[in-house]
């Protein structure tokens, strides 16, 4: 008689959203990414037995703040946010925000942030560069057209229904790559943010079990010793 073997325990359920190249959905439909695969790799060294799930990110943010032994990533650690978590980090190197714009587009000219206000910026909606540009007065549904898919940002730009696309260097040229379209299409009108004081981190819900919590600030830590990344 053959007794079925039961499923490891779910120790921590991890959510994150789709932000190529760090954490997306590839074509094997398997989690993949920069930051997932240091993710995978400190929770592995931690012993800690996990399942990662994508969502949007505003979705994905009320999960970890509402569901006890749930970590998110790649979030950035804010003041605004400082209190909703337990925090372990950094996770990622710093990473610079541009205001994109199509190459063709000569009659946008920029000299500050505030200039950005009489255009139209696609951003995805409860993101830390949504919360940091409402803090400088632009408004949803005015000057931000706001979307819970990442992937159509893109397409938001290429087909002028939008004026800008607030992302990464890294970001934009992944996204033109996975439509076969060049980089070229698109040039950075003003940077809009240098995070060189702000990390992308892993984050907990404040009631995770916390020694499930400092193994993995351990193994994050002996991660970040050992390598340059990710």
């Amino acid at each position: 008689m053959i007794v079925p073997t039961s499923e490891p325990t779910v120790q921590l359920q991890v959510v994150t959203e789709e932000w190529v190249p760090y954490n997306y959905t590839n074509q094997q439909g398997l989690v993949d990414g920069r930051a997932t695969q240091k993710v995978r790799e400190v929770l592995d060294a931690a012993g800690i037995s996990y399942e990662i799930l994508v969502f949007p990110w505003t979705r994905a943010m009320k999960i970890a703040q509402t569901q006890p032994n749930t970590m998110i990533y790649s979030i950035f650690r804010t003041p605004e946010r400082e209190a909703h978590f337990e925090w372990a980090c950094p996770l990622l190197r710093p990473v610079k925000e541009h205001l994109f714009r199509l190459a063709s587009r000569n009659d946008i000219k920029l000299n500050s942030l505030n200039d950005a206000k009489r255009y139209i910026t696609a951003l995805v909606r409860g993101s830390v560069v949504h919360e940091y540009l409402l803090s400088k007065g632009f408004k949803g549904g005015v000057n931000l057209d706001l979307s819970a898919e990442p992937s159509s940002l893109i397409k938001k730009l290429l087909a002028g229904r939008v004026d800008f696309l607030i992302t990464t260097e890294f970001t934009i040229y992944e996204a033109l790559r996975r439509i076969d379209k060049p980089y070229e299409m698109v040039i950075s009108a003003l940077e809009v943010r240098d995070r060189s004081g702000e990390r992308a981190c892993m984050a907990f819900h404040p009631k995770t079990d916390s020694e499930l919590i400092n193994q993995v600030r351990r193994a994050l830590a002996e991660h970040n010793r050992r390598y340059i990344g990710p």
